[in-house]
């Protein structure tokens, strides 16, 4: 027979965890919002996180993935220690990256709700970001937007049209509402954007492979274009109001632009 855990048991645990938000709090403490392996996301007090020779300056870093301790909190849990696997400093060191990690972070933190566990979720977090530190930006978020949308339950319908429920042969319109429309139902489906055959097969590899199957894919800057219009469009449409970090990209893009055409 199986005793009942013991009360220091209901209040601890260990677990991966990646950081995908950091607040300061007081003097010296942070909140750091967590994404982690055994309870989904986590937000937590890091107390005395922000001095220097604090242990948990390191591992309460944004974009770290670490192992934790955590102590459960009626109203918020207190992380104790963290231990760094992987520090992911240069995703910090690089603003382009840097603007890429952290609109990956703020997604998560956005659509997913406190403790709603997916350990596959951790594991696009992880395998995400790695990416995106082999400068293969684009794709990489490309390819984490399908992957969690999928996983939280929005897989784009890319066989038939969402209108009518025809089979899709010819020219492909991608709605803002999660899938693909015919072109006779276009006008009356509201924005759509036009999708080539190779994008549409693009997006049916990567929500059908893994993501080391994935790697390997060179993707034109075509499709590349086009899926980020319309997964823009299909996020934004799921959202309750506009991500900040899509402000700092779009001042990133526009810094970059006007150096090329000086």
């Amino acid at each position: 027979m199986r005793l009942p855990p013991r009360e220091d048991e209901k209040c601890l645990y260990k677990t991966e965890g990646v950081i995908l938000r950091t607040r300061n709090l007081g003097e010296a403490d942070k909140i750091v919002t967590l994404y982690t392996k055994a309870r989904g996301k986590v937000v937590a007090t890091a107390r005395g996180a922000r001095r220097t020779r604090n242990r948990l300056l390191g591992p309460t870093q944004i974009f770290t993935h670490g192992r934790y301790l955590i102590f459960e909190g009626k109203s918020m849990d207190t992380l104790s220690q963290g231990e760094i696997i992987n520090s992911n400093q240069p995703l910090r060191d690089d603003l382009e990256k840097m603007a890429a990690a952290m609109y990956l972070c703020e997604l998560v933190d956005v659509m997913v709700e406190v403790e709603a566990a997916n350990e596959a979720t951790f594991t696009l977090i992880c395998n995400t970001l790695r990416m995106i530190d082999t400068g293969a930006i684009s794709f990489a978020l490309r390819g984490f937007e399908l992957k969690f949308m999928q996983q939280l339950g929005y897989q784009p319908q890319l066989e038939w049209c969402i209108s009518c429920g025809a089979p899709i042969t010819e020219q492909a319109f991608f709605s803002r509402e999660g899938g693909v429309v015919c072109n006779r139902c276009r006008a009356s489906a509201g924005p759509v954007h036009a999708v080539s055959k190779g994008t549409v097969e693009l997006i049916k590899r990567v929500l059908e492979w893994d993501w080391s199957r994935i790697t390997i894919l060179h993707p034109s800057d075509q499709s590349l274009r086009e899926l980020a219009v319309c997964m823009r469009a299909y996020i934004d449409f799921r959202l309750d109001k506009p991500m900040r970090s899509l402000e700092f990209i779009q001042t990133l893009n526009d810094s970059y632009d006007s150096e090329v055409t000086s």
